[in-house]
């Protein structure tokens, strides 16, 4: 009875059959180790990678944040430096009026008599550091007739008529250049303010959008794997279910095999005795 049992083991190793279905089964089980092993690599790079991007968003986001805060300080720069023209241009219109007023003073003294009996002339000299008239006390002439009088204080009049409105139409140009300057700054600055607004938004809109494209390649990948590493889990379950059977089956086939062994022993026996009783005659 050893020597059978040892005979059925060594034919039972000795099976080519099943040492090729094991064969098969475990290099399928390596193919698909290493197909898991490179789908877990490719989801750590692609992690890796993701987070550098988030990393290199975060870099850009604050060197925008940076950009529109220097963009702000020159928008505060430039209305200081308006609201500071415009109390200048205030000053001296202000003092323009002054001196208006003064040299209205002045006309009107001009046609009469000074105190010590000179008559007080205004001339048209050089002008002064403001554009000033400078009044001049020159001696007293004989004394003219009243028509001749009468015929200087009217030139003088029209005279300082004419400087007044040489004076007010510099002024109405100045005035024409600051309004130019003022819509022209304005329409600038609120020109950068839209573009600014257009360029970050359209920039945020794009880098959304791209984010969200790859978020959602990414997530198709992630469940497209999910799903070949469930088939091939499933797949692996039948594999196993199948080296289960045949094995059940060779057991079986084994066990059988034995049966019949064991049946068929005693005759081959019984014919050596024969032969021993024979020889032994």
């Amino acid at each position: 009875m050893g020597g059978i049992q040892s005979k059925e083991d060594k034919n039972k190793n000795n099976n080519p059959c099943e040492k090729h279905i094991v064969k098969g089964l475990r290099e399928k089980v390596r193919l698909l180790e290493k197909e898991v092993n490179e789908v877990k690599s490719m989801r750590e790079n692609e992690s890796q990678a993701y987070e550098k991007e988030m990393v290199v968003h975060a870099f850009k986001e604050a060197e925008w944040k940076r950009e529109r805060k220097r963009l702000r300080e020159q928008v505060k720069k430039l209305r200081k430096k308006l609201e500071e023209r415009e109390e200048e241009e205030e000053e001296e219109e202000e003092e323009e009026e002054e001196e208006e007023e003064e040299e209205e003073i002045r006309v009107r003294l001009g046609g009469g008599m000074g105190d010590d009996g000179g008559r007080v002339v205004v001339l048209g000299g050089e002008r002064a550091e403001k554009d000033h008239y400078y009044l001049d006390w020159l001696p007293p002439p004989p004394p003219p007739p009243l028509v001749a009088a009468g015929t200087a204080a009217s030139y003088f009049v029209e005279k300082m008529r004419e400087e007044r409105a040489s004076r007010d139409e510099a002024v109405e140009k100045w005035k024409k250049l600051y309004l130019a300057i003022k819509i022209e700054l304005d329409d600038l600055i609120q020109r950068t303010h839209q573009g600014e607004r257009l360029y970050w938004r359209e920039e945020e809109e794009d880098l959304m959008e791209k984010l969200q494209r790859e978020l959602k390649i990414k997530e198709e990948t992630i469940e497209l794997l999910k799903a070949r590493l469930a088939l091939m889990e499933q797949e692996e379950s039948n594999r196993e279910r199948e080296v289960d059977i045949l094995r059940q089956s060779l057991k079986i086939m084994s066990y059988k095999k034995k049966s019949t062994v064991f049946c068929q022993e005693p005759p081959k026996k019984l014919a050596f005795v024969k032969r021993a009783h024979m020889r032994g005659i």
